[in-house]
């Protein structure tokens, strides 16, 4: 027998046998800040059913278990089918969603242009198997399509016929048993955490998993991850995603949360990556870099307020490597009014590379951020050698409509420094133009929540170019987007 098969044997044998790794502390949503593409998380029905998440993983529907509880809803019984033992159940749930979208000067202008148009579709779905009160194997496929697309489908994004999303096996400890409930998770999972500006899903039509191995810690109120992975390197076709070998990333990630007090939520982490082939102005060559940061949020009657700071050291090359990255925002709402209004204010800030000849690397790398962090057009600047100024306005239209208006404003930190997208990708050298005026892009988003499993969202947004990027090569030119995004989960 191999491996694999006797570690997967020998947690059915702990399963069955009962108390030792127990439910009996489950897991939360694991701490993310993260506007959903599709809108707000949206309660299920049911007593003691969770709201829809991210992350499908990170929900519990044993409530629905409970012989007392009701089926209030259509899709109800596929939450919790028994298998035949106390404590054995399976859960299964899907999302569908179809989106149309268009542009006029793609990527300011450059590469293959599509006046018309084209669809995006993304078909997610999974099965939750609780064997016992101790174990649990979690299987989720995606499918994502591209349909008429002047160039094909953009790599890695858009396209991944049919492959494996999620597959991992997961033990819980007892909180009899232990002071500090315990969880271990190994296999392909979804590493989301913060804000979604270091470790995020990549909610576009192609998400991307991690292989690896994580461990969860609770002490009081901490959750504490500990996590080696991989990052899965996602190919067109049928079952051909595997890991990519080029990068290994590690880290611990601390979330402390509290309801009721001023500071509600504290982040420290730790995030080391090593990179065998990283590209920047200042050319290729192997990165190992390691990330401290803090995240906080804070609430205080109609204001809140979010700061993030990152500090990054290693080596690039035969360089060192030093970057930074400081982040800060402050809204304002009035909930007693009918309509919800708040305003919001956030700016960062981001080094960028002092001098491309030089072997050090001062250019701060986001790692794996939001697919979508810096406005609605996937092409953007990201979080590299970057100033971004960031207002933002939204109220409730009714009770399923909501209406949100951002503006982005965005500079270099460093004239010395070239351009890159929301990923990390290196996009224009900064050796050719001394300004520092990158753009700025205005989004307005409409989403209608008919009800708790669909969600419509239309959304528009310009980009209007600037100084950097009319003079670089090729000149940039102003970009008009717009979408339809249909989604449905159950």
């Amino acid at each position: 027998m191999g491996r694999v098969q006797q570690l997967l044997a020998a947690a059915l044998a702990v399963g069955a046998a009962g108390p030792i790794w127990a439910q009996s502390h489950p897991a939360p949503a694991q701490s993310s800040q993260v506007t959903n593409a599709d809108g707000p998380q949206v309660t299920a029905g049911g007593s003691g059913v969770p709201e829809y998440q991210l992350d499908r993983s990170e929900e519990d529907w044993s409530g629905l278990c409970r012989p007392a509880s009701g089926h209030d809803d259509f899709w109800d019984p596929l939450k919790c089918i028994g298998l035949g033992r106390p404590f054995w159940h399976v859960s299964f749930g899907a999302e569908l969603r179809g989106s149309y979208e268009v542009y006029r000067n793609y990527n300011w202008g450059s590469g293959p242009q599509d006046g018309n148009g084209y669809y995006l579709n993304r078909l997610i779905s999974h099965g939750d198997f609780h064997l016992g009160s101790s174990v649990r194997i979690f299987a989720e496929l995606q499918s994502g399509l591209e349909f008429g697309r002047n160039g094909g489908p953009r790599p890695a994004i858009d396209e991944d016929k049919l492959d494996v999303s999620q597959l991992f096996l997961e033990l819980r400890s007892s909180t009899q048993q232990h002071k500090i409930p315990i969880e271990v998770r190994v296999g392909r999972q979804n590493l989301n955490y913060g804000d979604g500006s270091l470790v995020s899903i990549r909610d576009l039509n192609v998400r991307r998993p991690f292989d690896g191995i994580k461990l969860t810690l609770w002490p009081q109120e901490w959750r504490i991850d500990i996590f080696a992975a991989k990052p899965v390197e996602t190919s067109p076709g049928f079952f051909d995603d595997v890991p990519d070998h080029t990068q290994t990333f590690w880290g611990i990630w601390a979330t402390d949360t509290k309801e009721q007090s001023f500071v509600r939520e504290l982040d420290f982490y730790y995030l080391g990556l090593d990179r065998k082939n990283a590209q920047f102005d200042q050319g290729t060559a192997r990165e190992r870099r390691n990330t401290l940061g803090v995240g906080a949020h804070e609430t205080a009657s109609k204001l809140a307020f979010l700061q993030e700071g990152d500090l990054q050291l290693g080596t690039f090359g035969s360089g060192r490597l030093l970057a930074w990255k400081f982040a800060d925002g402050v809204s304002y709402s009035l909930p007693k009014i009918r309509q919800h209004p708040t305003l919001e204010l956030q700016g960062a800030i981001s080094s960028g590379d002092k001098n491309p000849k030089n072997i050090d690397l001062q250019t701060f790398y986001p790692l794996f951020p939001s697919g979508l962090y810096y406005g609605d057009m996937v092409f953007t600047s990201g979080s590299l050698n970057g100033i971004v100024a960031h207002p933002s306005f939204g109220m409730q239209l009714s009770k399923g409509l909501s209406l949100n208006v951002d503006s982005f404003f965005l500079w270099r930190q460093r004239t010395t420094d070239g351009l890159y997208s929301q990923a990390g990708m290196f996009l224009r050298t900064g050796q050719t133009s001394r300004s520092r005026y990158v753009g700025a892009t205005q989004d307005l988003s409409i989403a209608w929540h008919v009800d708790r499993h669909t969600t419509l969202r239309f959304l528009a947004a310009y980009y209007e170019v600037g100084s950097y990027l009319r003079e670089t090569q090729p000149p940039g030119k102003d970009t008009a987007y717009f979408s339809v995004i249909a989604n449905y989960k159950f």
